[in-house]
């Protein structure tokens, strides 16, 4: 069966990403997990914003490259949330944050993005950080095909 994918994407212009990327993607993932559909609204932000969403959220007063919000009707939805629909949840991707780690990573930004994507909708089903081997990277990395870490 073919998974079921509605992503909403925001601000994707500012990024080396494309639309159609993000959709195979996240079919990838879906197919790698068992899973057989999802919808997410996937935010590319300034590193301000997500260091205040950081903190409001968080108590975590410092930047951070990517923030997941799982859906819970009883969460109030943030700021951009009310643009788009949301149905498994949102994550905000920092794009600043980002390009400065894929350059020390030394990978590109697009592979630094695919990244943070699979790993916002990882935790999105649940994957959580287990130990230095944990499911998650061992999920993000096959899919990638390199390691990331």
């Amino acid at each position: 069966m073919t998974p079921k994918i509605k992503i909403n994407v925001k601000n994707i212009s500012r990024v080396p990403i494309s639309k159609k990327m993000i959709y195979e993607l996240v079919n990838s993932l879906l197919v790698a997990v068992d899973q057989n559909s999802i919808d997410v609204n996937i935010i590319f932000t300034d590193d301000i914003e997500l260091k205040k969403l950081n903190a409001q959220f968080r108590d975590k007063d410092k930047f951070t490259d990517i923030l997941t919000f799982p859906f819970d009707n009883s969460m109030n939805f943030l700021d951009h949330s009310n643009l788009i629909n949301s149905q498994d949840g949102d994550i905000y991707i920092a794009i600043n944050q980002t390009l400065n780690q894929a350059k020390d990573k030394k990978i590109s930004h697009s592979l630094e993005l695919k990244h943070l994507i699979l790993h916002g909708i990882l935790h999105l089903f649940k994957y959580d950080h287990v130990g230095i081997d944990d499911e998650l990277l061992s999920i993000e990395e096959s899919i990638l095909g390199i390691n990331i870490h």
